[in-house]
């Protein structure tokens, strides 16, 4: 019984509290205007982000997913404004997923045998060709470089 009782005080102190209202109708806001979305994409994963200056962003897990949101936002621009006239514009972003942002690091190649690097020389003497000369000295200096 405590716990009930403790839980209506908590919720009457929030209900009177003017930030958490002010929350609480934004979040009705976002979610009214997902189930609108979803209705009108059945089948299309979005998720309704945040209404900033007028800006609706809605993520999609992909960005195949997105550039087929974005080829129907003015249908769906014409459909968010029935319920909420502030909307201007619709932002459609892909999801980034942790393992894009975080790649690991290759192994480190194998330097290349000191006879490997006399033989790119000589053959760096005997091509006709600037650009794959260039090319060669280059690559015969990285590779001196890097023992």
């Amino acid at each position: 019984m405590k716990s009930a009782a403790t839980a209506r005080s908590v919720a009457s102190w929030l209900d009177a509290e003017p930030g958490f209202r002010a929350l609480a109708a934004r979040v009705d806001r976002l979610v009214a205007l997902q189930a609108r979305l979803a209705g009108a994409c059945p089948g299309i994963p979005l998720t309704v982000v945040s209404l900033e200056a007028g800006t609706l962003t809605v993520m999609t897990p992909s960005a195949a997913w997105a550039g087929r949101l974005r080829q129907m936002t003015p249908t769906l621009l014409a459909l968010v404004r029935q319920d909420c006239a502030q909307v201007s514009r619709i932002r459609i972003v892909p999801q980034r997923r942790a393992s894009a942002t975080m790649r690991a690091a290759g192994a480190p190649r194998a330097a290349l045998p000191p006879r490997a690097l006399a033989d790119l020389a000589q053959l760096m003497a005997e091509v006709e060709g600037p650009a794959l000369e260039q090319a060669l000295a280059n690559l015969v200096r990285r590779h001196r470089g890097a023992r």
